[in-house]
């Protein structure tokens, strides 16, 4: 017990006066590359304590009720989340906005229950809210109808008997601050991960992947990688295909000068300082 116990508090970052963690994660994540800390926290947070209860039993830790990860768009947020319920072999449940519409009064609020009660069935199951800001949007200002006030009461209701049903709730988005607040509070939505666009080893291995089995000569990816700091998977994505374009027009290979060239062509949506500004959105 005292060597996983050590083992544990390897996870919790030393503090210091530098904006990053020192947090590094301990379990194989096959297939995704790069965002350790982003692992590490997952890891502390929600594997470990299923893992090994005991030693988070001795600090009166317990798993959270759920987890909210916001940040950029593209940046993997869905991905993370099917990955988290492969690690933990959960079943895994994405829900999107329009799954649960529908045209009758009240008629949402039984699919919502209708959802929680399949989850529960199939526990332990994740189930991924995509958008969850279009599931239990804000009620304060009396902005919303009552229809919707009474589908975030539903959705409340339910998520208070997550833990005990063995059901994990994830919710993304981009925009943290449309969601009802009762929704964020303490033993709700509790744990809030803020998903960055990929960091320097991710982007490298995003990049290899999506010039895989393409026509090209031998491409600096590490260099690739540093200049593309700041932008999605989704841009990332962008970059490789207008680049085999340019290629293919040529009937040519794709080349390090020719992506280099797509990048000039096609800036990142964020910057650093905007990327810092969407981190601290959930706390204003």
């Amino acid at each position: 017990l005292k060597e996983q116990l050590k083992r544990q508090l390897n996870l919790v970052p030393a503090k210091s006066n530098s904006a990053k963690s020192d947090m590094q994660p301990i379990l194989n994540w096959d297939g995704v590359a790069g965002m350790r800390e982003l692992k590490a926290i997952f890891e502390r947070d929600i594997i470990l304590p299923l893992r090994e209860p005991e030693i988070y039993e001795l600090y009166k830790v317990s798993l959270p009720n759920g987890v909210l990860l916001y940040g950029p768009p593209g940046c993997g947020k869905t991905f993370i989340a099917r990955k988290l319920s492969q690690v933990l072999n959960y079943n895994f449940k994405e829900i999107k906005p329009s799954d649960l519409s529908s045209i009758y009064v009240h008629g949402t609020q039984g699919k919502i229950g209708d959802l929680f009660g399949e989850a529960k069935a199939n526990a332990p199951c994740m189930l991924f809210f995509d958008e969850i800001e279009a599931f239990v949007p804000n009620r304060s200002g009396g902005s919303i109808g009552f229809h919707y006030q009474a589908e975030v009461n539903e959705f409340l209701v339910h998520l208070n008997e997550c833990e005990k049903n063995k059901i994990l709730v994830i919710g993304a988005t981009n925009l943290p601050n449309l969601i009802d607040p009762a929704v964020r509070r303490p033993g709700r939505l509790d744990k809030k991960i803020f998903v960055a666009p990929p960091d320097l080893e991710a982007r490298n291995e995003a990049l290899k992947l999506y010039l895989k089995d393409r026509p090209q000569t031998e491409i600096d990816f590490i260099h690739l990688a540093e200049q593309t700091e700041c932008y999605t998977f989704a841009e990332l994505e962008f970059i490789v295909n207008e680049s085999a374009r340019e290629a293919l027009g040529k009937r040519k290979p794709i080349s390090t000068e020719t992506i280099l060239k797509s990048i000039l062509k096609n800036k990142p949506t964020h910057n650093p300082q905007m990327i810092e500004k969407m981190r601290n959105a959930v706390d204003e």
